[in-house]
């Protein structure tokens, strides 16, 4: 599902060459281990398509971490860090 944040703009997005847009993927899974790409739908005038975003060419993987630790990597950040716990 995709979801902005609370005080950010939702879909649909305009962007160009000059002025191109940044979006930052959240995954988290509780007590699965899923294997996910991205889709992402785009127009220019009559064209469009769609792009997938993947770990080149194989999906992300993002596995469970009920009763085990957790780690995050910081955006900016230069190592792993224990994450805070879920709740």
């Amino acid at each position: 599902m995709t979801a902005p944040k609370a005080g950010q703009r939702d879909f649909p997005y305009k962007v160009s060459e000059s002025d191109p847009e940044v979006f930052y993927v959240f995954a988290d899974a509780q007590a699965h281990d899923v294997s996910w790409y991205l889709e992402l739908d785009w127009s220019s005038g009559s064209k469009s398509g769609t792009v997938r975003v993947d770990d080149h060419g194989k999906p992300f993987r993002t596995s469970g971490s009920l009763g085990r630790p957790a780690y995050d990597y910081p955006l900016g950040g230069s190592e792993w860090q224990t994450a805070a716990p879920a709740g």
